[in-house]
């Protein structure tokens, strides 16, 4: 056969030899059918936003399976066969949405929108499963999506009313689309068809889909250079594989899809998935010989998403295993602890091999032998087998360490072991797998007996010192010092498991993260139907196009005709001269069309105009980060000038070690100019000399974390008559004008810039997007042709900043109260190579936060690093200074033995204070909120009840916190103006505002505004793109205030026309309608359009108005795994008089996830030789995701507040929830000081951030010499 067939949204789609063999499902759907509702950006299978449903036949049971799969890994040729269906199939605002879509919409489930028909197809797979699932099904099936916008609880809301005891969809709303062929009632047919041996060739490679054993012998005989494929999946966490000469799709060969289940074996052929193998698992435990693998098939829930599980395949995990000795393979360990074989076929021979033997058998050449099956004998009753992970992130994580046990114990009632323990781990090591030394010390012992078990720690112990786990250099890898403790720590938890321990034992087995419930919450805000549509609870007015994958980003706009593609020519080093660059042997790569370097820049090599510091387009004699730009490959297609901007090769002299932390600058003196004067208030000095009680400290914030937005950083430069068009995911599109007017060195009025919407940005494309657009301009200069650069994320983690990481040095004077004397800070930052990113100049409006102290002494030093330049991450800066100043109220709190928040109120600000840069307070009511979120928590009385848990439980620890925020916000910024235009038709009102909308419901807000000024329905109202034309020289959008300043420009263009509009309506009849005014106004020559701006410096103080809030945080944490489980978060916010409560909750939740991540989470890590980010990808970087949201998740807006200096009384909700998150951060230390505490050790510790798991178990202090069964 010389084609294979397939389905998308019931359209039959016939392929042959047209497209490269490595050409995704997901680029088929998106570039060549068009339906851009399906998006990607990881190209991993991590982030979810690719999401589609498929359905095909089993052969084997004749039934059709339904399941969701990452587009962006399904290779295009495995489709033969198969029915997709992408977000376009399920609905629409025109013909109806479907209910997933419009319950999601309606909740404020979808923000950005840019995940939302990830989300969508994620869950209408799940139903099509099962049509009532149980609310935990739920949460679990939404493990491979990240959301970054929403903080998840909108989503999980909707999702889980769909559960079977709230609102369950209608069976005839999951049906089939009808298929094209009008002989099939439905698509199952087209899914069903007989599959046939397929095989094309495609530029000089071969790809062949057998369905033999026989077959797949044939074509090993007389090919080389071959890659195996059934998933697919592995090339999302190993990207630079092969080449390859030959892929053999393995999906349909029949032998490997068998299962055979006798009394005395379960044999599994290895093209099984591990989502079937889960249920394959489940069938069979219902034999008592095999009644371990229903556990074992829960375990397998912690490998990868179920988008991963769906499509991987068992033998897929192992062989990826055998050719990268680092990947920690769940599958590995949970086969040898079931004592499993595998059968195998080497080149002639057809052998089976114990786990082991496939380890460490060099005759298996990779992608030259094939796994057939796996063979798991029954188990005797007396067996014990069980499986644990721990991962840095809870779900959709490689493991630190991956840990299982068999035990065969003589009798149900003997602990004597009968025969050789299996004990085995990965993550220790390449070579690490069984603890041989430990397996034979056990054999035949009692292991209920204490001394055994101390014994076997020992030998455990230097076991795993002598594999060379102090070796281990990869960057990623925790502390080896961490990684034996935890190993020793789960053979722990598993000797407890086998025996009968005490009370306060019985709990240490339990992982924090199994003993997790569906989450909960709660929202609470105030409405006045009075003012409606202001304060009314409304989705945003695209909502529907977003859950409906309508909505159009940049890289889903239609293709020009004559559109090309760049990719950026990246620096492989951090720090180094460039002697030359060596285009000529790629030039003529076919399908390049043109390389640029800075030589070739028309005008300034500049991406950031006055008054920033100087960041070439393209670094030409020297490099100042691993990632910079170089160049750009110009090529017909985006693959092609991605491939060949890799294979340009770059020399280098004078290489250097790169200064990468803020102790290496330091070392090296290496600093940029300081930012700001130091500040100084009263006598700082003095007051620490007098004061009863000093402390001084230190703390390290290495929380580098990447903004994450879903949406990549994209741009099109399209070349017109007068000048150039762009479309960009930028927040400030002035910004873009200027920069690229610049560049090429012509007028500003030259460039149009444009923006609709795009998919999420927190600061990160402020003026990071200037890189690409600049870029992309040199390009369509001297093509005049289009040119489109599209980062994604590996590019962007690459290419673009992350947030600065701090040092600081403290001292502070007290009372005995706590109240503060004086504060002596040394704060130290790093914005990267360029001080462009840094936010430093801002900071002393904000890091007094709560508190007033009437002596301070701040010095800020800029490190300069080979990093970078930083970019704005929500609360730029600000976010960091706000954590170091809880962490000296904690410090301060804990010298003198009190509850902090006790300290925290001794030093609020109180009406009529000022701060410390001089802002007048004449409204701040934090005592109040505090007071009143005591009560709504039941703070105290929760504590009490964690005294008792602690007491309890030796190594489960739960801690509290309760934080105050004061955060102010500033009209007095920039420019934003608006343009309304009334239809003389119907009345209908358009609208162009310099906001940019980035999922944070500015275009919403706007047209609630203007529905209220006009006392019109708001459908009446349509938001058009943001464009420098309409909107020129506007701020960027950022600061958390965009969407109230974009209202009061509108309220002011609206004012303009009522004042206009006043002597006609004198004119008109009773019970007139809007329509009619309109239109005799027109009839009247009355112009019906107006525009109003915003002006800058129209307030008296710097800082226009403050947020006051407060978080109530409980955590609990699992000493000596590090692991962390959030039970409950309440927020009590000050948001003045909310035009949507339904946003702003969503808009505080999201931003408290935000920073619960940078808290617990998230880092970039670089490599200390050449400066590359080693985590720039969904594997290894860790934003939260949906089981990391709070179980209990409660907040409250303060009620009857209006903002007497706010846009109709209302206050921001963007930036300041983040703040709320540091609860999260103390909640967790005082869980911490728990464990502390029962040592012996007391007062204040060190915690740098982020609190990832290793650094949390070892501030516990756990010991494994204290171990002890009793």
């Amino acid at each position: 056969m010389k084609q294979i067939s397939f389905y998308v949204n019931g359209s039959l789609q016939t392929i042959k030899d047209e497209y490269p063999l490595y050409t995704s499902l997901g680029h088929y759907i998106r570039n060549v059918l068009k339906l851009t509702g399906t998006k990607v950006y990881c190209h991993e299978g991590g982030c979810g936003c690719c999401v589609v449903h498929a359905t095909v036949l089993d052969a084997n049971s004749g039934e059709y399976k339904d399941f969701s799969v990452n587009s962006c890994l399904f290779p295009l040729y495995s489709c033969d066969g198969y029915r997709f269906t992408t977000v376009e199939g399920l609905g629409n605002k025109n013909s109806g949405l479907h209910p997933i879509q419009k319950r999601l919409a309606d909740a404020n489930g979808s923000q950005c929108g840019f995940c939302s028909p990830g989300f969508v197809m994620t869950m209408y797979s799940k139903l099509k499963n099962n049509s009532k699932p149980s609310k935990e099904e739920i949460e679990n099936s939404l493990d491979g999506n990240i959301c970054r916008c929403t903080g998840y609880r909108a989503i999980l809301d909707a999702m889980k009313s769909f559960s079977h005891d709230e609102n369950p969809i209608d069976i005839e709303d999951l049906k089939f689309l009808k298929c094209i062929n009008k002989e099939k009632s439905d698509c199952n047919g087209c899914a069903g068809k007989n599959i046939e041996t397929f095989h094309i060739q495609k530029d000089n490679k071969d790809w062949y889909s057998p369905l033999s054993m026989e077959e797949v012998k044939q074509i090993l005989a007389s090919s080389s250079r071959i890659r195996f494929m059934n998933g697919n999946t592995s090339i999302g966490v190993y990207k630079r594989q092969g080449p390859f000469d030959c892929f053999i799709n393995l999906k349909n060969v029949s032998e490997f899809n068998q299962v055979n289940a006798t009394e005395d074996s379960l044999t599994i052929g290895s093209n099984i998935t591990l989502t079937r193998l889960q249920e394959i698992f489940r069938q069979a435990s219902s034999n008592k010989n095999f009644s371990h693998l229903s556990k074992m098939a829960d375990s397998l829930d912690q490998v990868g998403n179920v988008h991963i599980r769906n499509v991987a395949s068992w033998a897929g995990n192992l062989a990826i295993k055998k050719e990268h000795k680092d990947f920690p393979s769940d599958v590995l360990i949970i086969f040898e602890i079931c004592d499993a074989k595998i059968n195998i076929f080497n080149k002639k021979n057809h052998i089976q091999l114990s786990l082991s033997e496939f380890l460490d058998s060099n005759e298996l050449e990779n992608n030259q032998y094939l796994i057939e099956s796996v063979v798991f004998p029954p188990l005797g009753e007396n067996v014990r087998i069980n499986y644990a992970k721990v991962s840095p992130r809870s779900t959709n994580s490689h493991a630190y360490i991956n840990f299982g046990y068999r035990f065969e114990f003589e009798n149900a009632d003997s602990k004597i072991l009968k025969t050789r323990p299996v004990i085995v781990l990965n993550g220790l090591g390449e070579n690490f797998f069984h603890a041989t030394q430990i397996e034979q010390f056990l054999s035949g012992k009692d292991a209920s007996r204490n001394d055994i078990f101390q014994k076997s720690v020992q030998i455990l112990k230097e076991e795993i010192k002598s594999s060379g786990i102090n070796e281990i250099s990869d960057p990623l890898s925790p502390s080896a010092d961490y990684k034996l403790n935890l190993a020793v720590s789960l053979f722990f938890k598993s000797m407890l498991e086998i025996n009968k321990v005490s009370k306060k034992l019985k709990s240490t087995i339990d992982s924090v993260i199994d003993i997790r419930t569906v989450s909960k919450s709660e929202q609470s805000f105030q409405t006045k139907t009075n003012l409606h549509p202001i304060t009314k609870p409304m989705a945003k007015i695209n909502a529907y196009s977003q859950t409906s994958g309508e909505t159009k980003f940049v890289d889903d706009m239609s293709l020009l005709s004559n559109q090309t593609y760049g990719a950026l020519i990246l620096s492989t080093l951090a720090n180094a001269k460039i002697e030359s660059i060596e285009i000529e042997k790629v030039k003529n790569f076919p399908g390049v069309i043109a390389i640029y370097l800075a030589k070739d820049i028309p005008g300034e090599n500049n991406i950031m105009p006055k008054p920033f510091n100087t960041e070439p387009v393209f670094a030409d004699k020297e490099v100042s980060y691993c990632g910079q730009p170089l160049g750009v490959v110009i090529a017909e297609s985006h693959e092609i000038a991605k491939k060949v901007s890799r294979m340009v090769k770059v020399n280098y002299v004078d290489i250097k070690k790169p200064i990468l932390t803020i102790q290496d600058a330091i070392k090296e003196n290496s600093f940029h100019p300081k930012p700001i004067h130091d500040l100084v208030v009263g006598d700082t000095q003095s007051a620490l000399e007098k004061s009863k009680n000093k402390i001084s400290g230190e703390l390290s914030i290495d929380s580098s974390q990447f903004n994450f937005y879903l949406e990549g950083v994209i741009c099109n430069v399209e070349p017109t008559e007068d000048g150039y068009k762009i479309d960009v995911t930028s927040q400030w599109i002035d910004c873009v004008q200027r920069s690229v007017a610049m560049v090429l060195g012509i007028p500003s009025s030259t460039i149009d810039v444009q923006v609709k919407q795009i998919g999420g940005a927190f600061g990160g494309k402020t003026t990071r997007a200037n890189i690409i657009a600049t870029a992309a301009a040199v390009g369509a200069h001297y093509l005049r042709k289009p040119v489109k650069i599209h980062l994604d994320l590996n590019d962007c983690m690459d290419v673009i900043g992350k947030r600065p990481i701090w040092y600081v040095k403290y001292s502070v004077g007290f009372d005995d109260d706590g109240k503060l004397n004086g504060m002596d800070y040394d704060w130290y930052s790093t914005p990267g190579y360029s001080p462009n990113g840094s936010l430093a100049f801002s900071l002393y409006n904000f890091f007094d936060s709560a508190y007033n102290c009437q002596n301070y002494s701040i010095r800020q030093h800029l490190a300069k690093t080979n990093k970078a330049a930083s970019t704005e991450v929500r609360s730029p800066d600000v976010f960091t200074c706000y954590t170091v100043t809880e962490n000296v109220m904690q410090h301060v709190a804990n010298y003198l033995g009190k509850d902090p928040i006790e300290v925290r109120e001794r030093n609020f600000f109180k009406k009529g204070d000022k701060t410390a840069c001089g802002h007048n307070l004449p409204y701040i009511e934090i005592d109040k909120i505090v007071q009143e979120l005591k009560e709504t928590s039941d703070y105290y009385n929760r504590k009490v009840e964690i005294e008792k848990f602690n007491k309890e439980n030796k190594y489960k620890k739960r801690g509290i916190s309760l934080i105050p925020m004061r955060y102010p916000l500033t009209y007095n910024l920039g420019y934003y103006n608006a343009l309304v235009a009334i239809r003389h038709h119907d009345g209908s009102v358009s609208v162009s505002h310099g906001g940019i909308e980035m999922g944070q419901g500015i275009h919403t807000k706007v047209a609630q505004c203007i529905a209220y000024e006009f006392g019109i329905p708001i459908e009446m109202v349509s938001v058009k793109n943001t464009n420098n034309l309409v909107n020129p020289n506007v701020l960027w959008t950022g600061g958390s205030v965009t969407s109230e300043l974009c209202c009061k420009s509108v309220i002011g263009a609206c004012n303009i026309l009522k004042e206009r509009l006043e002597p006609i309506r004198q004119q008109m009849p009773a019970g007139y309608t809007w329509a009619e005014l309109i239109e005799k106004a027109f009839s009247q020559n009355t112009d019906l359009s107006a525009m109003y701006l915003q002006r800058a410096g129209q307030f008296e103080d710097i800082m226009t108005y403050d947020v006051d809030a407060a978080a109530c945080t409980e955590a609990l944490i699992d000493t000596l795994t590090g692991e962390t489980q959030i039970l409950r978060t309440d927020i009590l916010y000050d948001c003045g008089q909310t035009m949507n409560g339904l946003i702003d909750v969503g808009q505080a939740e999201g931003g408290f996830m935000m920073g619960l991540g940078y808290m617990m989470l998230e880092t970039a890590i670089f490599d200390p030789e050449t400066g590359k980010c080693v985590n720039n990808g969904t594997w290894e970087y860790k934003p939260p995701m949906a089981k990391d949201v709070p179980m209990d998740f409660r907040i409250k807006f303060v009620e009857n507040k209006p903002n007497p200096l706010g846009v109709l009384g209302s206050k921001a909700t963007g930036e300041p929830p983040l703040i709320l998150s540091n609860s999260v951060l103390f909640a967790i230390r005082a869980a911490i000081e728990a464990s502390r505490k029962e040592k012996g050790v007391d007062g204040h510790f060190k915690l740098d951030l982020p609190a990832t798991i290793d650094k949390v178990q070892q501030a516990c202090l756990t010991n494994v010499k204290e171990f002890s069964l009793n």
